[in-house]
């Protein structure tokens, strides 16, 4: 068993080594970012590293493309699910506009209040992800730079932050 698994890990290296320019170009196609195609194309090869040979280097080849496309399609998903989330997040009185009336102004103040509540409830790091994602429009791979994490990790705790201030918004407006 131990003599399978380090034969897998050698020839799934050697087709990473041959094929690795090429899985990142397919992947750069797809998300139009070198960075996270990069780190997508790391993640299958980790994910892959654990999970064993398909058979025939063949198929191990067929099976690194696949993974590389499917992992393309899963972070395209997440970053839709991710931005509807946002689009969601903030309440549309939070726009206020100056023909607004003064309970309109009210209510913003009191939803921004909200919000500034539910992100002082967590962790600073958290807090600053997410103002420098939302306010300053920095990239999750900046971020992930930034903070020395992975793109994925930046895209979960951001996930967290948001129904965190979903939840305490949907409190504040149930309360309104």
């Amino acid at each position: 068993m131990k003599l399978a698994i380090s034969f897998w890990r050698k020839n799934l290296a050697r087709l990473f080594e041959d094929h690795r320019r090429q899985l990142v170009s397919m992947a750069v196609r797809r998300v139009r970012d070198r960075d996270v195609a990069a780190e997508l194309v790391q993640d299958v090869y980790v994910r892959l590293m654990q999970a064993g040979s398909a058979g025939a280097n063949d198929a191990d080849t067929k099976m690194l493309y696949a993974s590389v496309r499917n992992a393309v399609i899963d972070h395209h998903r997440s970053t839709a699910t991710r931005n509807r989330v946002m689009d969601h997040l903030m309440p549309s009185q939070m726009w206020v506009h100056e023909t607004s009336s003064p309970q309109d102004h009210a209510e913003a103040r009191q939803a921004l209040t909200a919000l500034d509540t539910a992100l002082q409830e967590i962790a600073p790091q958290a807090r600053d992800m997410f103002i420098a994602h939302r306010v300053e429009g920095i990239s999750n791979a900046d971020l992930a730079k930034k903070y020395g994490i992975t793109v994925s990790a930046v895209e979960k705790q951001l996930a967290r932050t948001m129904r965190h201030c979903q939840e305490k918004l949907a409190d504040h407006l149930d309360r309104s």
